[in-house]
């Protein structure tokens, strides 16, 4: 009666965390990002310690380094990209026509099987909805640009995250310590043990992930560019930035490619090798950057791992796109202890009779 009873406490208090994080997550991201910094760079701030470095000396230099990396990032990306962007609007028009003379060919051999209203109808049709589509798009950016929510939360990440990362990566030892203080003492050992297991892995699977995104957009930039495929650096930061979604950042970067590809070249060569970079590209991901960098750190399929992404997402929009692999790494760890308990219990292996109520 009193493991029934403590299993619904902490059921309930587990929903009910759920609940007050789903109605406050609108405020979550400079917190969230800032407990994500202090995580990763934790282990850092221990080698300072051994060198002698007080954390909180030692803190300061990693938070100013990183924040100050971040600036000159920006300071350096942020022009480059509206640059890119201003090119990529100026050549829209131009685009446009090459691809409806590439396509002249296809669209005259379906004439002949359509009717001449009708062709011109479809004409009309696909101008009619691709000028609204750029229409929504183009209102829908302003929109954001001059959200004020967005700025408030866009200075919000700015100012609170640094402060926030700051306390956190100072504190984390007492942070632990207090965690462990609140352990049940029964099942302090057991909780212990899962919890390393948890950093080790969400660990391992970070550092592993952020080298293959980080190789992975090297590559496809290399390749991209010696193919002469305009704006090949954008698309190779796209891809790299999202790579951390199994196929999806080499799909939207296919789809990006291709559409460039076939505005910019009038042959088929040039298109092949375009898409011969993406087939040795995705090659080289899976079967030699994921399995050496990453392998099987998380302890999750690849199906669990995109739904994951899904539910987090829905649920929480970046903010569970940005932690659901992580969490999903921990429920994973709590899955297979669980289920080990469970295959080693009478109740799998049949000493205990079950009587129906």
């Amino acid at each position: 009666m009193m493991k029934n009873r403590q299993l619904w406490m902490w059921g309930g208090a587990t929903v009910i965390f759920l609940g007050i994080l789903y109605l406050i997550q609108g405020i979550l991201m400079p917190f969230l990002t800032g407990l994500l910094v202090a995580y990763a760079m934790n282990p850092a701030v221990k080698c300072f310690e051994k060198w002698g470095i007080s954390r909180t000396f030692a803190t300061c230099i990693m938070i100013f380094s990183f924040f100050l990396l971040i600036g000159l990032f920006l300071f350096i990306a942020i022009p480059f990209i509206q640059t890119e962007l201003l090119r990529l609007a100026s050549r829209i028009p131009q685009y446009g026509d090459r691809i409806l003379v590439t396509l002249q060919p296809y669209i005259d051999n379906a004439s002949l099987y359509i009717k001449p209203e009708d062709a011109n109808r479809l004409r009309e049709l696909a101008s009619s909805y691709f000028g609204d589509a750029i229409t929504w798009g183009i209102k829908l950016l302003v929109k954001v640009l001059t959200s004020g929510l967005a700025l408030a939360n866009l200075l919000s990440l700015i100012v609170i995250t640094p402060i926030v990362a700051f306390y956190f990566l100072r504190d984390w030892n007492k942070i632990i310590q207090a965690i462990d203080s609140w352990l049940p003492r029964p099942y302090e050992p057991t909780l212990r043990c899962l919890f390393t297991e948890m950093n080790n892995r969400i660990g391992a699977f970070a550092r592993g992930q952020s080298l293959v995104c980080l190789l992975v957009g090297i590559y496809y930039i290399i390749t991209l560019t010696l193919a002469h495929l305009d704006f090949s650096v954008v698309v190779g930061m796209v891809i790299g930035v999202i790579a951390f979604i199994p196929y999806v950042g080499a799909l939207v970067g296919f789809m990006l490619s291709m559409g460039i590809a076939f505005s910019q070249f009038s042959d088929w060569t040039s298109i092949g090798i375009i898409v011969g970079i993406f087939v040795v590209g995705q090659t080289l991901e899976a079967y030699l950057f994921i399995p050496y960098f990453v392998g099987d750190r998380i302890g999750l399929h690849p199906v669990w791992v995109l739904f994951s992404l899904l539910v987090g997402g829905v649920l929480f929009g970046f903010i569970g796109i940005l932690f659901a692999l992580p969490i999903a790494a921990a429920m994973g760890v709590l899955v297979r202890h669980f289920l080990e308990v469970y295959l080693k219990s009478p109740y799998y292996l049949g000493s205990v009779s079950l009587k129906a109520n």
